[in-house]
């Protein structure tokens, strides 16, 4: 009788560990499992590494500009931009939507070629806001009836330029709409956008400007 109890218990005891061992199967190197884990999500492009910078290399790449191209600019014998930007700001569904277009504007004109895509950032300054209601300057108007745009005239800015990697592993300018440009746009075109000096011209490009400029918008909220 006392060997039926015991081998009952024996057996209950069994099949608790065999419940808990498939519940909670044994790990012998967590760190190792998790490692594995991350380097196989990693190979399928579904986790990766944010991009970073050290605070301390930040503080120093800026404090740098300001030191020394920023005084530049704003204590210049000639043309001295006085309280000229040092920072910009862009909301990330401006980025994506600029960034989506570049990408539809591709698939639409090549769908089956695999191209390297990039965007160029030209540094760039406003033209006097007195210019903004001319013909050839539509893009800038909108700005006039804003109350901190309507101060940037002059100021650092930057414009986005879709870029394609060419067939001669060139990376160059282009529209994305435009196929005659998938190798850069046409001589005459380039080389600071010659057609651009013609007021008259109404020729526009797939282009991303007006960020916040910081100043004359407020501080608050920057740590660098």
């Amino acid at each position: 009788m006392e060997n039926k109890y015991l081998f009952a218990v024996i057996g209950t005891l069994i099949l608790l560990f065999g419940i808990y061992a498939y519940n909670y199967p044994p790990v012998k190197n967590k760190k190792n499992v998790e490692s594995i884990q991350f380097n196989t999500l990693s190979s399928k492009g579904t986790i990766s590494k944010p991009s970073t910078l050290r605070m301390s290399l930040i503080e120093e790449m800026v404090s740098s500009y300001r030191k020394n191209q920023l005084i530049s600019i704003e204590n210049a014998p000639r043309n001295a931009v006085k309280g000229d930007s040092y920072s910009i700001l862009f909301d990330l569904d401006t980025l994506k939507k600029f960034i989506n277009d570049i990408e539809r504007g591709v698939k639409e004109i090549q769908p089956t070629v695999d191209t390297k895509l990039a965007i160029r950032m030209y540094y760039a300054a406003y033209p006097l806001s007195a210019k903004w209601n001319e013909p050839g300057y539509e893009n800038l108007g909108n700005l006039l009836g804003k109350e901190i745009p309507k101060l940037y005239g002059r100021k650092h800015t930057l414009i986005m330029i879709p870029v394609i990697k060419t067939n001669k592993g060139i990376f160059a300018d282009f529209n994305p709409f435009d196929k005659n440009t998938y190798q850069g746009f046409p001589k005459g075109m380039t080389k600071g956008m010659q057609l651009l000096k013609d007021a008259s011209d109404t020729t526009e490009i797939p282009a991303l400007n007006h960020g916040q400029l910081i100043p004359p918008a407020s501080t608050i909220g920057e740590v660098f």
